[in-house]
């Protein structure tokens, strides 16, 4: 069981793409990936909105009622958004995703892409997962940003509309073996998802968050991803958000913490696991 559970989310601009549920034992945030293309076939704002509140929507629905592995959860729910789907293979969503869920006596985890997940221990430490291939590849793209603002002396927001082909080329390596893995309505990459199961009685508590919150960790380079656990936990996921906030407002020129866009949509979930 679950208690003193937080969610929080905030659009980065127009229209948040990530999501976010609850429950007594679970809890989850989805990352969807903003569509490089402009087009849309179910969403007229983001196909990428829809698919993180349609797979939000489901886990709700399947993580309160059905017992499987999570694994097979989110595949199941897959099914059911690629039934859906209309437009054609080449643009289906993508999302990130980080689901815990306490089940009898364990503390199960489900994370694929790049969206973070935490276990505060009950002896302290902080176990941390997150998916590096990908961040590689956006810190690349940023360096490549970056040396082109210096050279040119544009803007970042110009230096990311010339990145576009970059981002496009990278976006286009997800759910292959020389590339990274995120979830799909092919339900292509679950089978590489990152799946953890920790007795219960050894956990204090959980958090999972979007890259978007994990900014957090570029505006405070003291803090890693056990830091960042523990401060959701003593001062609150709000808190934190509204801090995230300031700071990139007074970052407007995104040279401080150099990214693709002022703000991402930023989204966190975190829980205490009652013990029996």
């Amino acid at each position: 069981m679950l208690r003193s559970i937080q969610t929080v989310t905030r659009a980065g601009l127009r229209v948040n793409e990530d999501a976010v549920g609850a429950g007594e034992d679970f809890l989850f945030v989805i990352d969807g990936a903003t569509n490089l293309s402009g087009r849309n076939y179910m969403d007229t704002q983001s196909d990428a909105r829809w698919f993180a509140l349609q797979t939000a929507g489901l886990l709700r629905e399947m993580l309160a009622n059905e017992k499987g592995t999570l694994s097979d959860l989110v595949r199941g729910a897959m099914e059911r958004v690629l039934h859906q789907w209309t437009g054609p293979k080449e643009a289906m969503p993508t999302a990130s995703a980080a689901i815990w869920r306490c089940r009898g006596d364990k503390v199960e985890l489900f994370q694929l892409g790049d969206c973070g997940a935490s276990l505060e221990r009950a002896d302290g430490s902080v176990l941390v997962w997150r998916e590096r291939f990908l961040a590689r590849l956006d810190e690349a793209a940023l360096e490549q940003m970056t040396a082109h603002r210096e050279q040119t002396g544009c803007t970042m927001e110009e230096a990311r509309r010339w990145a576009t082909p970059i981002l496009q080329k990278h976006r286009a390596m997800h759910n292959r073996p020389d590339g990274y893995w995120v979830l799909d309505p092919t339900g292509a990459g679950i089978a590489h998802a990152r799946t953890a199961e920790l007795p219960a009685g050894e956990c204090r508590s959980i958090c999972a968050y979007s890259d978007g919150f994990a900014q957090l960790m570029q505006f405070v380079p003291q803090w890693d991803g056990a830091a960042l656990h523990r401060q959701v936990m003593e001062q609150g996921a709000q808190a934190l958000l509204d801090r995230l906030y300031d700071m990139q407002e007074q970052d407007r020129e995104m040279l401080r913490v150099p990214r693709f866009k002022l703000r991402d949509d930023t989204t966190a979930a975190a829980a205490e696991i009652e013990q029996r």
